[in-house]
């Protein structure tokens, strides 16, 4: 599952205490109506004096100063991404993506450090080689990992957790054949599958093989268990047929070599431009997103770059490119909310447009609480009604209108205060 997007209301530069409340309260709204996306009340300019102190008197938070509007990597990427140690069996992991419909994954390393790429290209690539071997198969393994790779049981395990180069063959040829096969090998990095033929497990025991793999679900004798203890050999016990043991044998090598460490990262502040690019040519259809120190917080694919390729933004107590951050043009203008005249910021985009010839654009908010049948919190009505007595400048009358005082009365009336008081608290505010 996807994570929720960011969409931010952006207030106008050199934002006043309207600009300022209404920001924050339009935030509140529609995170409370719109639970799939993350609403972000943010300024893009200095914040005067008297908002300040407004801010301050209620106890409230600023909004997030945002610089420009240009997409960046933190907005478009998926968070709490699924991790693989570079010590992973492969079988393991390929379970993992399978589960998951994942293309590729994050590897770490022993201190959960960036690794390298995990990708469905490296398994295919893997696969296509796999039936083009060499005379044996070479894999780097332990006993613990192909034990898991077969679903087996270990009966002997003589090597612990060494990893070793193994050579795997299939014991399909009598004793005096085999004794020519293991002649080419060191013995010591031989991993071999038999079934019940009990002249062939005694003949590899007595050459010291690594590890004696029993297919088809058969098991060993006690004498010859006995004695593959005392010659340090491993003895794994497989319920699939030779041939199906073989092949996860294959896949029983660590993820570390099949990793992809040549593959691009990103940081979460990168501006999406400039990783295009990357994500586009990439094998895997994605890039890996980290921190300062390192640690995988996201990824990237094409079909974010496709989905997300805009920023989504309300614009709050304005329609003006000049009171706008950088950028502007080329986001998808989602509502624009303001009680002065409709500015020259036009989009493609289906914007909805609320312009009201009203004292403040805390009032619309305020009216759009009430839409939605939500009363905002204490504080947040508190803010609304500071920035509809300060648009108005204290409800005088060639600024105020009946909208005005009805819903202030309201907002009011949700914070536990009379006009009179609010008129008193803004001015005391911004006088001390």
């Amino acid at each position: 599952m996807r994570d929720v997007k960011n969409i931010y209301i952006v207030g106008r530069k050199n934002p006043d205490v309207d600009s300022v409340a209404s920001n924050i309260g339009y935030a509140e709204l529609k995170n409370s109506v719109d639970k799939d996306n993350n609403y972000i009340s943010t300024i893009c300019g200095n914040i005067d004096l008297n908002t300040q102190k407004i801010l301050s008197y209620f106890n409230a938070q600023l909004p997030k100063y945002i610089l420009d509007l240009q997409l960046r990597v933190e907005d478009v990427m998926t968070k709490d991404v699924i991790q693989i140690s570079k010590d992973m069996p492969i079988t393991e992991a390929f379970k993992i993506m399978l589960k998951n419909d994942l293309r590729v994954m994050p590897v770490v390393d022993d201190n959960n450090d960036f690794f390298g790429y995990f990708g469905m290209i490296d398994i295919a690539r893997k696969s296509i080689a796999s039936v083009m071997p060499d005379i044996f198969r070479k894999i780097k393994t332990n006993i613990s990992m192909i034990a898991k790779a077969v679903g087996g049981t270990i009966l002997n395990d003589a090597s612990g957790e060494n990893t070793f180069i193994a050579n795997v063959i299939m014991g399909v040829v009598g004793p005096d054949g085999l004794m020519k096969i293991i002649e080419r090998i060191d013995p010591e990095n031989i991993v071999i599958i038999l079934g019940n033929r009990e002249d062939l497990q005694k003949k590899a025991i007595d050459l010291g093989v690594r590890c004696v793999v029993v297919s088809n679900g058969y098991n060993i004798s006690e004498e010859l268990s006995n004695r593959a203890k005392e010659k340090d050999v491993s003895i794994i016990l497989s319920d699939f047929d030779a041939f199906s043991t073989a092949g996860l044998i294959e896949w029983s090598a660590s993820v570390e070599t099949l990793v992809d460490r040549n593959g691009m990262v990103a940081k979460p502040k990168d501006l999406i431009n400039d990783i295009k690019e990357t994500v586009y040519s990439s094998n895997n259809r994605s890039i890996i997103v980290i921190d300062s120190d390192k640690k995988v917080v996201g990824i990237v694919t094409r079909t974010d770059m496709i989905k997300y390729n805009r920023r989504k933004v309300i614009l709050m107590d304005h329609s003006s490119s000049v009171n706008a951050p950088e950028g502007i043009f080329h986001c998808d203008i989602l509502e624009i909310l303001d009680h002065h005249k409709l500015g020259n910021v036009q989009t493609e985009y289906m914007t909805r447009y609320r312009i009201e010839p009203w004292g403040a654009t805390s009032s619309i908010v305020a009216d759009e609480f009430k839409k939605f049948g939500i009363k905002p919190s204490k504080l947040t009505a508190s803010l609304l009604a500071a920035g509809i007595v300060f648009n108005t400048k204290f409800l005088s009358k060639d600024k105020t209108t009946d909208n005005d005082i009805e819903l202030l009365k309201w907002v009011c009336d949700i914070c536990d205060r009379k006009i009179d008081d609010i008129i008193n608290e803004v001015d005391k505010a911004i006088n001390s």
